[in-house]
């Protein structure tokens, strides 16, 4: 996939955007505009608070927090346990095992009440994340 986009970059440079050019400021600040802090852990909780609206195991919650470019999950599986344990310990989450002995995970009502707060004081960036969450 990096391959192509390369690829995409190369084509565009040397024909769509050939005329514009950006400041380094202003590309600072699209840059953190495009690529939210993934080590935000604020951002973390509200993603996974966000994703368990809906029951899902961790494996499932892993490769949707990946699609949504969380890298610190990339290779590091058991931080994302570590944070649904956290979650559970706060009574935000809740978990229970299916008879395959598979592990699921579920917003609480007080991990709902935690998110609509959040939510409501979030930024736009927030926001156009909650976008990005399936309904």
């Amino acid at each position: 996939m990096e391959e192509r986009l390369k690829k995409l970059r190369k084509s565009m440079e040397n024909s769509t955007f050939k005329e514009l050019s950006f400041s380094e400021r202003i590309r600072k600040e699209v840059h953190k505009n495009i690529n939210p802090p993934e080590e935000n852990e604020e951002w973390l909780t509200i993603a996974i608070l966000q994703l368990l609206q809906q029951e899902k195991t961790g494996y499932e919650l892993t490769g949707l927090l990946r699609s949504r470019g969380f890298g610190k999950i990339e290779g590091n599986e058991g931080s994302l346990y570590t944070k649904l344990h956290t979650l559970e310990q706060k009574r935000y989450i809740e978990a229970s095992w299916n008879d395959q002995g598979a592990k699921y995970y579920k917003i609480r009502n007080k991990g709902m009440k935690f998110l609509r707060k959040q939510e409501k004081n979030a930024s736009v960036g927030r926001v156009v994340m909650k976008g990005l969450v399936e309904e």
